[in-house]
């Protein structure tokens, strides 16, 4: 690839961030039923044929967006995840830095929570399903896991996604007790569902 298009290919990944950023404002500012595309458009600073080039759908494809945009972080997080030794320590640290992440992306989750479902389409099975087999998929394989049975880790994995993903969210939008930190909490849940696999990582470093 030429410079110039390398260029052009970062123009637009940065056209289409601002794109997102200014659909959060909008969208946390009118109702969404009463935003428009053009709203957004101005908002960006763009033309509304700029914002359907990257969103041929309008709205319901600026929700996809923000969703996609959600996962991706999600993404890198668990990649961390998976790829860190675990310990209580390291999980303890890794939540503070999944929570930081959803501070972060706590304007555009409050959008994607109260207009997500309009970006689904019949028969779709979601992001929501594929984002959470391929976080199954990372993290309940290796050996860490020896002497479990597939299923189980599994299960243990999911139930501590949904947890993180849940209670970082109601905490990121501030719907949690302000007087009370989830953090470590949330840390020893994930360590209990966790236990066996933490159990072989101390095995295999004795």
């Amino acid at each position: 690839m030429t410079s110039r298009a390398v260029l052009r290919e970062e123009q637009k990944t940065a056209t289409r961030h601002r794109v997102l950023d200014a659909a959060v404002r909008v969208f946390t500012e009118t109702p969404f039923v009463a935003a428009s595309v053009a709203d957004v458009a101005a908002a960006a600073g763009v033309t509304r044929v700029t914002v359907y080039a990257h969103f041929p759908d309008g709205k319901a494809d600026l929700v996809r967006g923000l969703i996609a945009r959600v996962y991706a972080t999600a993404d890198r997080l668990y990649a961390d995840l998976a790829d860190a030794e675990w310990t209580r320590d390291t999980i303890r640290d890794w939540v503070a830095t999944a929570a930081a992440a959803w501070r972060r992306l706590a304007p555009t989750i409050r959008v994607v929570t109260t207009t997500g479902a309009i970006a689904r389409e019949p028969g779709d099975r979601g992001q929501y399903v594929e984002a959470h087999e391929r976080y199954v998929a990372l993290l309940s394989s290796g050996s860490r896991w020896d002497g479990v049975v597939a299923a189980e880790a599994g299960q243990r994995v999911l139930m501590a996604v949904l947890q993180v993903e849940s209670v970082l969210t109601v905490w990121a939008v501030g719907a949690w007790p302000p007087a009370a930190e989830p953090l470590d909490l949330l840390a020893d849940a994930v360590c209990h569902l966790f236990a066996p696999a933490l159990d072989n990582e101390g095995r295999n470093r004795r």
